[in-house]
């Protein structure tokens, strides 16, 4: 079974976010270098993936955003039941998947990523642990993902284990992305505030 290769079009997933319990609001909807934060990780990964997908519980949400949205068709099974729709939607062979709290999620990552898939159903990087939700998967997938569902749902990890996987190492990342910016989370209002600080003038490395 073949995978992405050069020159084919890579599509795009953002999982528009759950409960946002450690966050207290919507965090997909949080104001972010002059959009949310939603919004901001489209913008990005829009510079390597066509189309791009938004993959939200309610698809009449109104995010403001001209991608389409579409439905979660296992509300409350969380990120599987958001991999699930968003690889249905996609018509490409392969498609990014990213949570829309990874708002430095490197464009180049994502494309190199793409490039490993050859013979793999999901390339997956991994530092001190896999990243899942800043990851590359065959359409296909959404098979495995359904079955996890249909079982009684599960983590990332229950479909991890069902379809085959290579998991990047942080040797093979760092040329893509050298300080793994790509895998700094928002979840909670300090979060928030450091991914904020990050986008001023001289606060230190920064999205590129």
């Amino acid at each position: 079974m073949s995978g992405y290769r050069a020159g084919e079009r890579l599509g795009g997933v953002v999982l528009a976010g759950g409960r946002s319990r450690r966050m207290g609001t919507d965090k997909a909807l949080l104001p972010f270098a002059g959009t949310t934060l939603l919004g901001h990780v489209v913008r990005r990964i829009r510079t390597c993936c066509n189309p791009v997908y938004v993959v939200a519980s309610d698809p009449r949400r109104d995010f403001g955003l001209r991608v389409p949205v579409v439905a979660d068709r296992w509300p409350g099974h969380g990120p599987v039941a958001g991999i699930e729709a968003g690889l249905r939607a996609c018509p490409t062979p392969c498609a990014a998947v990213v949570a829309c709290d990874l708002p430095f999620v490197q464009p180049a990552l994502l494309a190199g990523l793409a490039d490993l898939m050859e013979g793999v159903d999901a390339a997956v990087p991994l530092t001190d642990r896999p990243h899942p939700l800043c990851a590359v998967y065959r359409r296909d997938a959404a098979y495995a993902a359904e079955a996890v569902l249909e079982a009684g749902g599960g983590s990332v990890r229950h479909l991890l284990a069902r379809i085959r996987v290579r998991y990047v190492p942080e040797e093979v990342l760092r040329p893509w992305d050298p300080d793994l910016l790509s895998f700094v989370n928002v979840n909670t209002p300090a979060d928030y505030a450091a991914a904020l600080a990050r986008l001023r003038p001289g606060a230190g490395p920064t999205a590129r």
